[in-house]
């Protein structure tokens, strides 16, 4: 009864009204809070370029003299995002989101001048929680970190102390993503060995 009652009072064309109704539990993962974006320029990564500038590397809006803030973000060849970041006078800042091909989430954490820093949260492609943490000086894990199985079940547990473990960093100088220059930095002041 109260199904058709509420279906009488929504007026013809107010599909958002139902929308709004439906609870974000109701969706397979949790929306990450876009607070701010309506008021933030965004931009395609395709439109900015880095440079080195006072010591930090920064980004810019192509054709821009001043450091971009706002969102930078990328798109996979289906047009849905690929990244999504946030950026404060050129710097990683804020909020970051990695996406899959089908649009969810990948990896959802935070950038500390330019440094993928503080809690992570890692996904499988079908929308299910995989492994959360902490991240310190650039994908450094620390701490407790819980791994999951594809359903959700907590699999295991593995605490990386306050040292924390470098396999994410040496898989990306393995693949060429980061420089061995940069690399190497992280090593030395974290106390690890070449």
């Amino acid at each position: 009864m109260k199904r058709n009652i509420f279906k009488s009072n929504i007026k013809k064309g107010s599909l958002l009204v139902l929308l709004l109704a439906i609870p974000v539990t109701a969706f397979s993962q949790k929306t990450v809070s876009m607070e701010n974006v309506e008021s933030r320029r965004e931009v395609s990564m395709a439109d900015a370029s880095g440079k080195q500038t006072d010591g930090v590397y920064r980004y810019y809006a192509n054709g821009e003299d001043q450091p971009f803030t706002g969102v930078l973000f990328s798109k996979h060849a289906n047009g849905k995002f690929a990244s999504w970041q946030e950026f404060e006078e050129g710097v990683g800042q804020g909020k970051w989101i990695n996406y899959y091909e089908n649009g969810n989430y990948r990896e959802i954490g935070n950038y500390n001048q330019n440094l993928v820093e503080g809690p992570i949260k890692k996904y499988y492609e079908n929308g299910v929680l995989k492994a959360e943490g902490t991240y310190k000086d650039w994908r450094i894990k620390i701490g407790k970190w819980n791994y999951y199985d594809t359903d959700g079940n907590l699999e295991s547990t593995k605490d990386y102390g306050d040292k924390g473990s470098i396999e994410e960093v040496q898989q990306f100088y393995d693949s060429g993503e980061i420089s061995y220059r940069w690399y190497s930095s992280i090593l030395s002041k974290n106390g690890f060995k070449e």
